[in-house]
């Protein structure tokens, strides 16, 4: 009976190997191609010729050694050798490859073609997944689009990004308190800035404040302040100013609102509270509506504190003179010198 079917020489994936010579003595021989040493994937690759008969099943394969079960004749003559390599034998079939056919951590990057991962396909817990930072460097990284440079992408460190470089150290969102306090100066920032609104718990009370070193009030005579007033009624409009020297607090407002639906908004700048040579200056922005006597009233004014207590301040504390502080919203920024 003879074979029928697809010739054997058209069987993809062959290597021919170089023929055996046998010494009649050797049943172990190594297996070469082009004098090279070849490791065949297994015996069944194999097809070996010996004296015009195709052997199967009488031999084994270690490394790049063949060793038959029987001692080759020395007359015997090795006809061919050949590799059948692993993979479909044929044209493989459109979406015939399965992912359960492909080997784990099989296709590399070199298998992947250029621009060719959209971001259908990019795991969205590739940065939700990592560990967040709750601050920044100025070396950490971000990862752009160069609009410059055909869209490739690059990073840029944080310290190139543009934006506001004030930096959140504290705030307050609470009800009846008796003072805010805010221990956050130090040389890292040479500016703060403090803003938000409050109303106060009783009937023109008025909110002060006064500086801290190292957790204490600073009580003495050390503030010396004025304050410009405008006020407006619903029928006419007035103003004046109120100021101290050598005063023991800071006062902002001149009277305050003390209900809820009306309050006090107030911007706060402190300049250089911890510099160590130089005196403290701040500067302050209030507005309220003071719904018993029926005024709008703005407030804009400065502070100096002396060299008493204003060099080394490490915070401040602002309080009600009388009553609580109500319905507090406030944040305290620093500014990054550089």
């Amino acid at each position: 009976m003879s074979y029928i079917g697809r010739n054997i020489d058209s069987i993809n994936n062959i290597s021919t190997l170089d023929n055996l010579s046998f010494n009649g003595s050797d049943a172990t021989f190594n297996l070469t191609q082009n004098s090279v040493a070849f490791v065949p994937v297994s015996a069944d690759a194999l097809q070996i010729q010996i004296d015009g008969v195709i052997q199967s099943g009488n031999y084994t394969v270690s490394g790049s050694t063949v060793t038959f079960d029987f001692v080759p004749s020395g007359s015997s003559i090795c006809n061919g050798i050949r590799h059948f390599g692993v993979g479909l034998l044929t044209t493989v079939s459109d979406s015939s490859i399965t992912t359960a056919k492909l080997g784990a951590d099989s296709v590399n990057g070199s298998k992947i073609a250029d621009n060719s991962i959209s971001d259908e396909h990019l795991d969205i817990t590739a940065i939700t997944g990592q560990t967040a930072i709750t601050s920044l460097a100025d070396t950490d990284k971000f990862l752009v689009s160069d609009a410059s440079d055909s869209g490739n992408l690059k990073y840029v460190e944080k310290q190139y990004l543009g934006g506001s470089t004030w930096v959140r150290l504290d705030g307050t969102d609470a009800t009846a308190l008796s003072d805010i306090t805010y221990d956050v100066f130090s040389s890292t920032y040479k500016v703060y800035k403090i803003i938000g609104s409050h109303s106060m718990g009783s009937n023109g009370a008025e909110i002060l404040a006064r500086m801290r070193t190292s957790g204490t009030d600073q009580t003495s005579s050390h503030y010396r302040y004025i304050g410009l007033l405008g006020q407006r009624t619903i029928t006419t409009a007035s103003s004046g100013n109120y100021s101290s020297w050598n005063a023991n607090s800071m006062k902002f407002v001149h009277g305050s609102s003390y209900s809820s639906s009306h309050p006090t908004t107030m911007e706060i700048t402190i300049h250089m509270p911890n510099d160590g040579t130089r005196q403290t200056g701040i500067t302050f922005d209030c507005a309220y509506y003071h719904p018993t006597e029926g005024t709008w009233n703005r407030v804009a004014g400065s502070v100096w504190v002396d060299s008493t207590s204003g060099l080394n301040n490490t915070g401040i504390k602002l309080y009600a003179d009388s009553g609580t502080i109500d319905n507090a919203d406030y944040s305290v920024y620093g500014l990054k010198d550089s």
